[in-house]
């Protein structure tokens, strides 16, 4: 009976956001005239919808207020997009009426332990490095943390490797000025010195770039697929999809080149995705929801629940399975939040109809 309720309220849902498709209107009609109790329910709903204004709250809804209202989240201001006002809309009635539909209390936050972020030496030394405020010196260089950031004095120019585990993200500012933020699951090789003509890092994962301007010292990012050059830029790189590289430029101009001699030049607003069977295809972006990573929120849209699976995974830094063919063509639109991982289940199991158990260190999705 719950899941039946449940069923009703996403195709409610659906209808209000103008997401329901010409089959599942047919559908919502026929119950509507065929089966007493689905009509109650959504009579219910309609109910309760007027008496709070959601049409005229989809109209005038601000995504950004809603979601912190809905969720008591904090979150990086949102593209106003008609997907959010969706999210808005459902979790507004999810403090309505939406009581009925479940009586059990939400699952408490599921306990994570997080490997720390590491900085592993030329030399092979790995350094533990936290978030407390700290001065160590190793080996050439003065290391100084704190904040999730870590900033560094030395003269050596061997390469050294910064390794972001999943569930957390990072900061560097390397010795020229250049500000890099590093999301989750992602490595970066740099020196802690730049010397002669260039500056070189080489980037898996994904990471956000302001680069210093020195134009006599071009700056080169080298990903497993592509190399970006740029002189003074604002840019995210993404290596996440084996065998596609995103380069998303914020600001300035870079040129993204492949191994086998292709090139693409981007201008503000414009990213380019590569794979060597497709080549370089560009298009424009939202930078709000590209780089809200930054602030710890990572939007999806229409993800098939696999995808979904293995993106939270890294985000959250916990195992997360499903079963491909069970939900093959299960697909949601949402929001995660870095350490909220039982809010995103909870919304997953509201919109998607998807059960969850933990076992093991494992997470699975039903």
């Amino acid at each position: 009976m719950e899941q039946q309720q449940e069923k009703i309220f996403q195709l409610y849902i659906q209808q209000l956001t103008g997401h329901l498709s010409e089959e599942e209107e047919a559908h919502v009609q026929r119950m509507l005239a065929e089966d007493p109790a689905f009509a109650a329910t959504w009579a219910a709903l309609e109910a309760e919808g007027k008496e709070m204004d959601v049409q005229g709250y989809l109209h005038r809804v601000d995504e950004q207020a809603a979601l912190q209202q809905l969720q008591q989240r904090s979150l990086r201001p949102a593209s106003r997009k008609k997907w959010l006002a969706a999210a808005a809309v459902l979790l507004l009635l999810l403090s309505g009426s939406y009581f009925f539909f479940r009586s059990t209390p939400a699952t408490p936050p599921l306990a994570q332990v997080k490997p720390p972020v590491q900085l592993l030496l030329a030399n092979g030394r790995q350094i533990n490095l936290d978030n407390d405020s700290a001065v160590r010196t190793v080996s050439n260089a003065t290391l100084t943390t704190g904040n999730n950031m870590l900033r560094y004095e030395s003269a050596d120019t061997a390469m050294n490797t910064l390794q972001v585990p999943a569930g957390a993200s990072y900061r560097l500012m390397l010795s020229d000025g250049t500000e890099v933020w590093l999301n989750a699951a992602t490595s970066m090789r740099f020196p802690f010195h730049f010397s002669g003509g260039s500056r070189e890092v080489y980037v898996s994962g994904e990471a956000y770039f302001k680069v210093a301007k020195h134009p006599q010292q071009p700056f080169t990012v080298h990903t497993p697929l592509t190399n970006i050059q740029v002189l003074g830029t604002a840019f995210n790189v993404n290596t996440y999809h084996n065998g596609n590289v995103r380069t998303s430029l914020v600001e300035g101009k870079v040129i993204t080149s492949a191994a086998n001699g292709l090139q693409t030049t981007l201008q503000p607003g414009y990213q380019s995705d590569y794979s060597a069977a497709t080549g370089f295809a560009a298009s424009r972006f939202d930078e709000e929801e590209v780089l809200s990573w930054i602030n710890g929120v990572y939007y999806f849209h229409h993800m098939p629940l696999p995808e979904l699976a293995a993106a939270a995974s890294r985000f959250y830094g916990i195992t997360i399975v499903t079963d491909p063919q069970k939900h093959a063509r299960t697909a949601t639109t949402g929001i995660m939040e870095r350490d909220k991982l039982s809010a995103f289940l909870n919304d997953l199991e509201t919109t998607a109809q998807v059960k969850y158990s933990y076992k093991d260190g494992v997470l699975h999705l039903e």
